[in-house]
C-alpha cells in the first residue's frame, strides 16, 4: 500500500496543483510499464473533514496530530517491496512525502 501524505490536503481534486493533478494522470500508464498495477486508489478530504472513533467515543477530525496529513492512497500489485517502493517514488506530492507498507496476506 503507498500512504500519500501532504502539510495541506486540498478540498478538491480541482485545488490540487495543476502540476501535481498533471503527474497523477500519467502515473497508472507509468506504473504499468514498469510491471506494476493500481489495484486501487484514492485521494482523501481534508481531516477536518472526518470523524475519529477511539475506545467508543466518536469526535470530529483527525486523532492523528502532526504537519502533515493523510491525503490518499494507492493498492499496488508489484512482484515484491522493493518493486513497490520504486512505484512509491514515482507518486507526485505537492510538500509531503509518501510511505509504502506492505499488506498482510490471508
Amino acid at each position: 500500500m503507498i500512504l500519500v501524505y501532504e502539510r495541506e490536503v486540498p478540498d478538491s481534486a480541482g485545488a490540487a496543483p495543476p502540476t501535481v493533478l498533471e503527474a497523477h494522470m500519467r502515473l497508472p500508464r507509468q506504473i504499468a510499464e514498469t510491471g506494476a498495477r493500481i489495484v486501487a486508489g484514492h485521494a482523501v478530504r481534508p481531516p477536518s473533514t472526518g470523524v475519529s472513533i477511539r475506545d467508543g467515543a466518536v469526535s470530529g477530525g483527525s486523532l492523528v496530530g502532526g504537519a502533515q496529513s493523510l491525503a490518499g492512497c494507492f493498492v499496488v500489485e508489484a512482484s515484491d517491496l522493493d518493486h513497490a517502493v520504486w512505484v512509491g517514488r514515482m507518486v507526485p506530492v505537492a510538500d509531503g512525502w509518501i510511505e509504502v507498507r506492505p499488506l498482510l496476506g490471508a
